[in-house]
């Protein structure tokens, strides 16, 4: 997870040596090195895909296993390259955009002609890494389609079930849910219902996991059993073997229904290995069985380590093994030898002997949901910036629900449905129950999600002072010896000093930093100080369902703790500077808008000064409103020692008339500069570089983006000069420190999160038109 880079594959063969000599004496740095080897020979094989690098086009022949999305007249689809010498899970998958396409479904082949596209995407601070989701679904490029052909349909079963099932559940209010609950298709599920179910803290009721498989194997085990026993009685194992194989059965079937999801397998995994070790009379331990799916799991894919279900699927188990053992060696020893000294005494009736029996469940389905709560809020938080503050109360209510009603009941309905549907019969009515059955269920999930605390955003520092909160709580619960207690009192200063930092605002004043975010071929560009913000543009939107604003930049200021954001600018009205600027506004409604477009003016961009937190915000430019890019609003940021120019998209004109409109020379020095107009050749003219006289200018150009932006003659211009140069969608996120009269700078794929999955991935030839 935090290694710079794997290992080179010249260097294995050295590896392999030492793991076979250290074997005996060294298992586990045997083992460790071995496990590294694995790792980077899996990934090498992988991405290892197409040789030549500059291919503009390519044939392809894949299968395709998902239907992304679509958007108008585009689909987006997942395909697993046909590769007759590597298994399936060593093989690399495309993620395809397509046009008008034909008739598309999962399970057929096609020969495609695509032009390849990198999986390299926007890097920013609490924004969604999409390269490190790609390669931990082994999605090695992306592509848009031209042509393609059909070469056949073979569809699964589990793919034709739910082609059936799709329309049928569509009828259902709550067809979405009982789909994804049946079959673990998920497609359904529109971005408000994803929206409750991550605010409620219910979103694992509905990925296939170890509850779901747990209790339709304890539901087919019980019913054969009672079956055997009771029509086929024997004196022999073999009623408790067919009963177990049956189960076993059920649960592959069931894992097989839901895609063999990293969730699925692991807790496939553990459960078969259960019923493996009672078929051999052999006892083996939770524990045990634990670390069987976790090896089995890492064996198979090892860079499922990358993805959040594999954090949070074996945390859960762990967390419920670790409270299980713990509540019942701890508790019921002494709490056993009461019950049987008071037994002894005298009888009991029936409610006292009910009482004793539910109790301890009672209290252990307790004990293991507030621990779940606060462990996976935790890793919830590092990788989604939040937490859910309902979560608890939700999954109490809704885990009995689901494991004695909905999950089994649903399950007989999917039975019943293709039983029905086999022979003949209308199936449209199967699904009724189990529709009514999730009508409280949908009806929780949107209360939650009306609650307006019901989710908690937090920023990284304060998520890394509570993971560090709970640790040493863990920890002094658990060490006797009082002076290591003390010692590890010093976990929990960090979160008294975030509370101290929150309550005084007791915040360096002399600090200040700009960040300049990646938003693809577009701009935004926060000024951070005291925890407030300025906002210079808002990146670009495109059709109802994406903006950078609400994919980037609102991640990003959650993720630094920024609530207040007192001014967003809007240099001017093209896309790629305006598309977020609604969303920003409607979730930072006190904000003063800068700029000339209407309605969104507060302040409009004629020439003036406003003081800002110690700081100096100058707006330099344009002295009248003009359209176009030459219509940009300017400004200068400083604190009399340290300065930034924002320049939006000024080109030459704008550019000479800034040089002679300036009262003083020094107006336009800044030790920062963000790059005019992105870089293009119709900018950065050499009197205005020389008037500025940056130390660093920053390109917000887009990783390979169409228009060959910063051009080479305008970066051969300030190279010229000795000026360093960073580009955005080459760095990822650009964010520059001022301290008195210094100035540090980190970006993102070096400084912030310099790890091997978040290196720049090329693939194919730039085409640059201007």
């Amino acid at each position: 997870m935090f290694w710079p880079s794997l290992v080179n594959l010249y260097i294995l063969p050295l590896l392999i040596v030492v793991v076979i000599t250290a074997g005996r004496r060294f298992p586990f740095v045997a083992g460790s090195l071995l496990a590294i080897c694995w790792i980077s020979i899996f990934h090498s094989i992988l991405i290892d895909w197409n040789k030549d690098k500059n291919a503009k086009i390519l044939k392809v022949e894949g299968e395709i296993i998902s239907l992304v999305g679509s958007n108008s007249d585009w689909i987006s689809v997942d395909i697993v390259l046909i590769d007759s010498i590597l298994p399936r899970g060593m093989t690399g998958k495309l993620r395809l955009f397509w046009q008008n396409p034909p008739p598309i479904s999962v399970g057929q082949r096609w020969q495609l002609t695509i032009k390849p596209k990198p999986i390299t995407s926007i890097l920013n601070q609490g924004g969604f890494n999409q390269q490190k989701h790609f390669v931990a679904n082994h999605i090695i490029a992306k592509g848009k389609v031209i042509s393609g052909k059909l070469v056949s349909k073979n569809s699964s079963y589990r793919t034709g079930l739910i082609e059936e099932l799709t329309p049928v559940l569509r009828l259902h209010a709550s067809g979405d849910l009982i789909l994804a609950l049946v079959s673990g298709d998920k497609s359904l599920i529109q971005n408000k219902r994803w929206q409750e179910l991550r605010v409620s803290g219910a979103g694992h009721l509905f990925a296939i996991s170890g509850l779901h498989l747990s209790v339709i194997s304890m539901w087919i085990l019980f019913f054969t059993r009672f079956c055997l026993y009771r029509f086929l009685p024997v004196n022999h194992r073999r009623n408790w073997l067919l009963s177990i194989g049956i189960a076993a059965a059920g649960a592959m079937f069931y894992g097989y229904l839901a895609g063999f999801s990293i969730s699925t397998k692991r807790a496939l995994v553990m459960i078969l290995a259960y019923i493996l070790f009672s078929a051999l009379s052999r006892h083996s331990s939770s524990w045990e069985r634990l670390l069987y799916a976790l090896f089995v799991l890492l064996l198979l894919d090892p860079l499922s380590i990358l993805s959040a279900s594999f954090w949070l699927s074996f945390s859960a188990l762990a967390i419920i093994l670790w409270t299980i053992t713990r509540y019942y060696d701890s508790k019921n020893t002494l709490r056993n030898a009461r019950v049987e000294e008071k037994i002894e005494k005298c009888d009991t009736g029936y409610f006292e002997r009910m009482q004793r029996k539910i109790s301890p469940a009672v209290k252990t389905f307790w004990a293991v949901q507030w621990r779940l709560t606060i462990g996976l809020g935790v890793i919830q938080a590092i990788f989604f910036s939040g937490t859910s503050m309902v979560s608890l109360l939700v999954n109490i209510v809704l885990l009995p629900w689901f494991s004695f009603l909905l999950i089994p009941v649903s399950l007989l309905s999917l039975l019943m449905f293709i039983l029905a549907t086999r022979f003949g019969f209308d199936g449209r009515g199967m699904f009724d129950l189990s529709a009514l059955l999730m009508e409280p269920v949908v009806w929780i999930l949107d209360y939650a999600n009306s609650l307006t605390y019901a989710w908690l955003p937090l920023s990284d520092e304060l998520i890394a002072a509570l993971a560090l909160l709970c640790l040493g709580c863990y920890l002094a619960c658990n060490i006797t010896h009082s002076r290591w207690r003390w010692a590890l009192s010093i976990m929990m200063l960090p979160i008294a000093l975030q509370s101290l930092f929150l309550l005084f605002s007791l915040y360096d004043t002399a600090r200040w930093q700009v960040h300049i975010l990646d938003v693809g071929q577009g701009l935004s560009v926060i000024v951070e100080h005291n925890k407030r913000a300025l906002i210079y543009d808002t990146g670009a939107r495109y059709g109802d369902s994406f903006s950078y604003a609400e994919r980037a930049i609102k991640p990003f200021l959650v993720s630094k703790g920024i609530n207040d954001v007192d001014f967003i600018v809007v240099s001017h009205g093209d896309n790629d500077h305006a598309g977020g600027a609604g969303f920003m506004i409607d979730n930072y409604p006190a904000a003063e808008v800068i700029s000339d477009i209407n309605p969104l003016q507060n302040l409009s961009c004629r020439p003036q000064s406003i003081a800002w937190q110690q700081l100096n915000i100058e707006i330099l430019a344009p002295s009248t409103s003009l359209p176009g890019n030459n219509g940009s609003c300017v400004l200068r940021v400083d604190d009399s020692n340290n300065s930034v120019l924002l320049t939006g998209d000024i080109e030459k004109q704008a550019e000479l008339a800034l040089i002679t409109a300036v009262k003083l020379p020094h107006t336009l020095k800044s030790q920062l500069l963000i790059a005019p107009h992105h870089g293009s050749k119709t900018s950065s003219t050499e009197g205005f570089i020389d008037a500025v006289a940056p130390e660093l200018v920053v390109f917000p150009a887009g990783f390979r983006n169409r228009y060959g932006f910063p051009k080479n003659e305008v970066v051969a211009r300030y190279q010229k000069r000795r000026i360093p140069s960073l580009t955005v969608g080459n760095e990822g996120q650009v964010s520059v420190l001022f301290e008195q009269n210094t100035m540090k700078v980190r970006t993102y794929r070096t400084d912030l999160a310099p790890f091997w999955y978040n290196q720049v991935f090329r693939f194919g030839l730039v085409q640059n038109p201007e």
